[in-house]
């Protein structure tokens, strides 16, 4: 099955191949030790020096929480931007940490009484680019601090958390990172870990408080949980491949494919929007949706998203991110549209 929605990607074979390394201790200086290369790398894929970079055994909606269960406090303001998905789930979260939560698009330029905004490096419903770099000048001037969820966006597109001077980022290893599915890559600032320390009552959650993660993932090794071994193992192989082949490179290569995605949709007749490796394909009434996508992946096995009522995302993403996985999706979207 070609999972081509745009996330989570298949991992190379080889990250799969790591998957099958025998399980040792948590604490066995070999892990250890592999758990330090996991940061290293991943300050190399953020392109941060960041003190705090680890990963977070979750999904990326964990890493969103990790960061508002150890940042928010009662009656903390959070202003959220992204599409109506972005905005719902992660308002849920902010809410159960006691935050109040508004619209970034209600705050307007008066940023003064917010303490967070947490955008999306790339909206997921649209495939649109949001300007981070300067929200966080915006979120800056008015004392704010700026979360970034990049999952959709991590290896795929330009990102550069230092020179954007982004306080947070959190981003699901099982996009274009290429990892499996299970953990997210975490990293913040020293301005956001003295917040972390200045908080005046406990997180509510303690498997997702940060100042027992970044123990754990550091020389004190605090004993807070057994990591998932067998998910930090295809990790950290994922990010190796990822750093190897070099970052600007695999931004061209994504940028590539989605550039022919959108071409060669546009040339078969259909609504097609999106940015990086994104196409967002708009279904005219007259098309059986539903239909369509069943025998996309029975017929073809080939696995589209949807997005919203008769939208698809169509993304390819870390080792499927390939030209000839883009000229299997045309043909076959084409096929089936000239026997509809």
């Amino acid at each position: 099955m070609l999972l081509a929605g745009g996330g989570p990607a298949t991992p190379d074979p080889r990250v799969l191949l790591a998957l099958t390394t025998p399980i040792i201790g948590q604490f066995d200086p070999a892990f250890t030790a592999l758990m330090d290369d996991v940061m290293t790398l991943a300050r190399q894929t953020f392109l941060t020096s960041n003190a705090r970079c680890l990963a977070v055994s979750g999904l990326a909606s964990a890493g969103v929480e990790a960061l508002l269960n150890s940042l928010v406090e009662d009656g903390d303001r959070v202003a959220i931007g992204g599409g109506p998905r972005f905005v719902a789930q992660t308002a849920v979260i902010a809410r159960r940490c006691g935050a109040t939560v508004t619209s970034l698009d209600e705050i307007g330029a008066d940023r003064t009484f917010v303490k967070l905004l947490v955008v999306p490096l790339i909206d997921l419903e649209l495939g649109q680019l949001w300007p981070v770099a300067n929200l966080a000048t915006a979120a800056h001037v008015s004392g704010a601090k700026l979360l970034v969820d990049a999952t959709l966006g991590l290896g795929a597109v330009e990102y550069r958390n230092d020179d954007w001077h982004i306080d947070a980022c959190v981003a699901g290893a099982d996009y274009a990172v290429g990892a499996p599915s299970g953990m997210t890559l975490v990293t913040y600032s020293a301005d956001i870990e003295a917040l972390l320390h200045a908080r005046q009552t406990p997180p509510r959650t303690s498997y997702l408080d940060l100042l027992q993660l970044q123990a754990y993932w550091s020389p004190e090794r605090l004993n807070h949980h057994t990591a998932p071994t067998s998910l930090i193992y295809g990790l950290r192989e994922a990010l190796r491949y990822l750093v190897a082949d070099d970052l600007t490179e695999s931004w061209h290569r994504h940028r590539q494919t989605g550039s022919e995605l959108r071409k060669g949709l546009t040339a078969l007749g259909l609504e097609v929007s999106g940015q990086g490796p994104y196409a967002i394909v708009h279904l005219a009434t007259d098309v059986a949706e539903p239909e369509l996508r069943r025998r996309l992946r029975e017929d073809y096995a080939i696995d589209v998203h949807l997005v919203a009522p008769r939208t698809w995302r169509i993304g390819l993403l870390g080792a499927d991110a390939q030209p000839a996985n883009v000229r299997r999706i045309l043909m076959s979207i084409e096929k089936l549209l000239h026997h509809e």
